[in-house]
């Protein structure tokens, strides 16, 4: 991989990656996606380099895959199970518009992973359940009350999107039946909304039977499968 040919090592600590600081885990990845293959330049530090000491390689990301997001390029490097977390303070407008970008981001992850399946870009077999949920949240819970929270914000969040999804028994099916008889001028026949509901419950049944046999099998094979929360 890119990186190895560069010189990078295990636990080498990576600092900037095209002259920004790498402060978050989602900094590298999305830089190196949004490189387009384009050589990208990282500065390191490594123990035996002394205290203070960085160096900086240049690489050409390697296309890796097609996914939710589009063409996804890869250096070969992965994070630690435990993080060096780095705790910075800032103002209350700077935290206000950070939480704003992550939220943002958390919140368009379901719906970019939903668009990705229809458009047959990305597996279904990504989706997670009840069980791969509990498996990731007990992961986070040995890392600590922050990666923990993270992780409930996240799934939270996404639960919440995916509530305001259009589909019939759920929450956003509500809401546009409401606009479409508001701008009708009258009620949607009872009969009607009680076959939406139908509907929607048999699919709700059939996406959880289908979700909890992908935790699994995922389960039985880990190597066969990825989970969204991975």
């Amino acid at each position: 991989m890119p990186a190895a040919a560069a010189g990078l090592q295990k636990g080498d600590i990576l600092l900037k990656v095209n002259g920004t600081e790498i402060h978050s885990g989602y900094t590298l990845p999305e830089i190196v996606r949004r490189s387009d293959g384009k050589p990208v330049t990282v500065e390191y530090a490594r123990a035996a380099f002394g205290p203070g000491v960085t160096r900086t390689v240049t690489m050409t990301p390697q296309f890796k895959a097609v996914d939710s997001h589009g063409a996804r390029w890869v250096i070969g490097v992965s994070q630690e199970t435990k993080w060096n977390i780095q705790k910075t303070s800032l103002s209350l407008p700077a935290a206000f518009s950070e939480s704003v970008k992550r939220n943002a981001k958390f919140a368009t992850m379901i719906v970019e992973m939903l668009r990705g399946i229809v458009e047959r870009r990305v597996s279904a077999k990504n989706l997670s359940g009840p069980i791969g949920i509990a498996s990731q949240a007990t992961e986070a819970a040995k890392e600590g009350p922050g990666t923990f929270l993270a992780l409930m914000s996240m799934v939270s969040m996404n639960l919440a999107i995916l509530n305001l999804l259009p589909i019939p028994i759920l929450d956003g099916a509500h809401i546009l039946t409401l606009i479409i008889e508001m701008v009708m001028g009258r009620d949607i026949s009872l009969n009607v909304k009680e076959s939406m509901l139908k509907v929607g419950f048999v699919f709700l049944m059939m996406l959880m039977v289908f979700v909890i046999y992908n935790d699994i099998a995922r389960r039985i094979a880990p190597g066969l499968f990825f989970g969204l929360f991975s």
